[in-house]
């Protein structure tokens, strides 16, 4: 008798719009063992709706990996591995080996992660349910990448909460390294596996990162939440004349270091500041300095809906302050990593900054996270980056303004 999971009756709308997540809430049973690792997903009347991978520790019971018939095997996953590397090939810039290879849901390989640093792979398998499919994406994967070293990092709180392993594996490859550099648009950056953040860099930012040395020729660049430097990097790579790093941590700032070294550029043109950056930037505001660039890209204030409201109100703040310290005809890149707050939101908090900091600013793009991390539009939660791009008008008269 195949695996089953069986929808409560009325619960299964979602499941037919092609939403991959199954609830725990919306499951009305389980039955049979079944051969294989997927299970069969079905409405109340008995309707087979898809195949999924469960995860019975999570609040996320099952994530389909297939709607309709057809089984879940491995040619199936492994046209879906290619389908995503071909993605990749059409849409990663020149002169770039680092970018996400597989985007979850995005990809329709639901709670699988790989992103490719040069010869590293670095792959997150999120929940149980992707654990147990390792056979059939991992070896297309291998193929698709011949000589690659392939680590799964699992220092992830989704799988501590459904008490899966959270030591990193090393899947190909003679050991696991620290730290690997890698090219973005012709820069050298290092992953640090070590101790960084996420797969060991932020290569969502990429073309973010893009912009800012495209905007920086000439100009003073204030890089807040600095982590790794990349921002700064970019901007010195622009043409920047001076490039203020701030974050709180030592370790993201020596990181920041070896990244300009490894790009050839001195510290004679940038600055280095551990401090907490709520604190730094009101130093700044009542020393009244300006600055052509400014980048605020915090670490996601908000990680679920309960936290929304503070989030915004540190967003909130940190851009009110940053806007003070804008200069006329300036530029504000305002980015949020925090999937629960949406863009029109984000937007509505970034329109109440301006409005206490006194300064107008006009939209002038709406970014987010570069086209090898696609969205499923059966699954818009996998939209998580929001990156506002803010242009402070050069003429007086008009960004002038009093302050609340």
């Amino acid at each position: 008798m195949p695996h089953t999971l069986t929808l409560k009756k009325g619960r299964d709308e979602a499941t037919r719009r092609r939403h991959p997540w199954l609830f725990s809430g919306s499951l009305g049973a389980r039955s049979g063992e079944g051969d294989g690792p997927a299970a069969e997903v079905r409405a109340a009347d008995g309707a087979l709706l898809g195949r999924a991978f469960a995860s019975p520790g999570s609040s996320i019971v099952a994530r389909v990996w297939r709607f309709g018939d057809g089984p879940v095997d491995a040619p199936f996953v492994e046209a879906l591995v290619l389908d995503a590397v071909r993605l990749r090939d059409r849409v990663v810039p020149a002169a770039t080996d680092g970018y996400r290879v597989i985007h979850a849901e995005g990809d329709f390989l639901p709670g699988l992660v790989v992103d490719r640093y040069a010869g590293l792979l670095v792959v997150q398998a999120t929940t149980e349910g992707t654990e147990k499919a390792r056979p059939l994406w991992l070896p297309p994967l291998a193929a698709r990448f011949p000589g690659a070293t392939i680590v799964q990092k699992n220092d992830l709180p989704t799988r501590l909460a459904e008490g899966l392993s959270t030591q990193d594996l090393l899947l190909a490859g003679p050991s696991i390294p620290d730290r690997v550099p890698f090219q973005e648009h012709g820069l050298t950056f290092l992953a640090d596996l070590e101790g960084g953040q996420k797969t060991g860099f932020f290569l969502d930012q990429r073309e973010n990162r893009h912009l800012v040395r495209q905007l920086s020729g000439g100009r003073r660049v204030l890089n807040l939440f600095s982590y790794s430097g990349a921002f700064g990097v970019a901007a010195l790579a622009g043409g920047a004349t001076h490039v203020a790093q701030v974050d709180v941590s030592a370790p993201a700032l020596a990181l920041a270091r070896e990244n300009h070294r490894l790009n050839g550029q001195g510290e004679d043109a940038v600055s280095f500041f551990a401090a907490d950056v709520f604190e730094d930037l009101r130093r700044r505001v009542a020393a009244g300095e300006t600055w052509d660039v400014v980048v605020t890209d915090p670490p996601a204030f908000a990680k679920k809906r309960g936290d929304v409201d503070r989030a915004c109100r540190g967003y909130k703040d940190i851009n009110r302050l940053a806007l003070k310290l804008l200069a006329p005809g300036g530029t504000l890149l305002a980015c949020s990593c925090s999937g629960p707050i949406d863009r029109d939101l984000f937007q509505k908090v970034l329109f109440a900054a301006s409005l206490d900091a006194g300064v107008p600013v006009r939209l002038v793009e709406r970014r987010g996270a570069g086209p090898d991390h696609p969205v499923s539009l059966d699954c818009p939660e996998g939209e998580y980056l929001k990156a506002f791009r803010l242009d402070r008008p050069g003429v007086p008269g008009v960004s002038a303004g009093a302050s609340r």
